[in-house]
């Protein structure tokens, strides 16, 4: 009696998960339940700017 009341709750659980992840979803026009690719993202850098080395005299 106990596991199948375990069980259909945890399936109540998963299917409300469902629904709520639509509901954002739909509420924020993005979806943010996706999960990451394990692929690293290859994104250049900006190249490295210096500056001019500053005039030193001797006094």
């Amino acid at each position: 009696m106990l596991p199948q009341f375990i069980t259909y709750c945890l399936e109540i659980i998963k299917q409300q998960n469902e629904i709520i992840c639509t509901l954002i979803t739909l509420l924020i026009k993005k979806s943010v339940f996706n999960k990451p690719s394990k692929e690293p993202v290859n994104k250049p850098y900006r190249k490295l700017q210096v500056d001019e080395l500053p005039v030193v005299e001797k006094l």
